[in-house]
């Protein structure tokens, strides 16, 4: 009898999900801070210099104080200076933009030939089109694991009323793709086999938690996917993600031989 045979048929009640709230509420935090913050930064700085650069003309009256430049990870610089208009108006000017680039910048100051009051540096002209780019891939990137974790959030919402009441719960093998532990917890991606369709899932365990490994090699995995969902919960060792009988996980644990040869037949069409 294998792993899948043994697993009980009666309905089941979820006693966790392993899918956690808080790393969902603590990601949308992180990205959307993130995303806003370079764009609180960013944004009027290259509002006006792409403005500018359709337009402009060298500012030989005006000049650059407390001018800098870092380079980080060899390629990521970020510039700003002190641009000084010749009626002593003083324009701060931030901007990011990749280049292999090293030693010192020489640049100067232009201003836009439609509004003279606008002035940047020469540099950040030059370089507009590095900057959308990297305007755009960091602010929607970080933009996009904020959204991710709303999708984490309604996923953990939509398992937890799969389960709210004992429901009949499908086993599937699954195979261990990446497993990452931290001070707090652990998280497994693995992927799965279901309805004939090869899908991808996260779950997430205690941190002295192991999966319920089904071969000596510790390359497969025991979930089960409640029926009214195709979204898994991932099998701890000790079982006790499920309220299982003690002769149940007996059974279970009993049905996991040294090495399994069915692990790669898709048995989980059985409710």
């Amino acid at each position: 009898m294998s792993v899948l045979d043994a697993f009980p048929t009666r309905p089941l009640r979820a006693n966790r999900i392993g899918i956690s709230s808080l790393t969902g509420w603590f990601v949308i935090l992180v990205g959307f801070a993130i995303a806003g913050g370079v764009a609180w930064w960013q944004a009027a700085d290259l509002w006006r210099d792409y403005k500018i650069s359709h337009n402009y003309e060298i500012a030989d009256d005006a000049r650059i104080s407390n001018g800098e430049c870092k380079t980080r990870k060899f390629i990521f610089t970020d510039c700003s200076a002190t641009i000084i208009a010749p009626d002593g108006a003083r324009t701060r000017v931030e901007m990011m933009f990749v280049d292999m680039h090293t030693g010192d910048y020489e640049t100067g100051v232009v201003r836009s030939r439609e509004d003279a009051r606008l002035l940047t540096l020469e540099l950040g002209v030059e370089k507009i089109s590095d900057r959308i780019l990297i305007f755009l891939a960091f602010v929607g990137g970080f933009a996009a694991l904020g959204i991710a974790g709303f999708a984490m959030l309604l996923k953990a919402s939509r398992l937890k009323r799969a389960v709210a009441e004992p429901v009949v719960m499908r086993p599937v093998v699954a195979k261990v793709l990446t497993q990452a532990r931290t001070w707090l917890n652990q998280t497994i991606k693995y992927e799965y086999s279901l309805d004939g369709k090869t899908r991808k899932a996260t779950s997430v365990l205690k941190k002295k938690e192991t999966p319920f490994f089904i071969d000596t090699e510790e390359r497969h995995v025991l979930a089960v996917v409640p029926q009214t969902t195709s979204t898994p919960i991932l099998l701890d060792a000790g079982l006790e993600m499920l309220d299982l009988t003690d002769q149940e996980r007996t059974a279970v644990r009993a049905a996991v031989s040294p090495v399994q040869d069915d692990i790669r037949v898709d048995r989980s069409t059985r409710w």
